[in-house]
């Protein structure tokens, strides 16, 4: 999979904030894992995940730990 350059030779950024906020609002849920976030961006876990974590940092989605393990995010907007 060849993935796109800027003129500087720099890798374009494919998984944006913009586009996982854009997730919440298509999806019929406000609360997603980051593994639903990767599949419908068809992403890496990580890529999606890193950004769940900045948008989580800029309080546009909140994070709730539902298990030992588990985490969801909650687009308040929705809810």
């Amino acid at each position: 999979m060849s993935r796109e350059r800027d003129e500087s030779g720099q890798y374009v950024e494919e998984v944006t904030p913009e586009r996982v906020l854009k997730v919440f609002e298509e999806s019929d849920a406000p609360v997603l894992t980051a593994n639903e976030v990767a599949e419908w961006l068809d992403c890496s876990r990580s890529a999606a995940y890193n950004k769940l974590e900045m948008l989580v940092d800029n309080e546009q989605l909140e994070k709730k730990k539902v298990g030992a393990r588990a985490v969801v995010y909650i687009w308040m907007d929705k809810v």
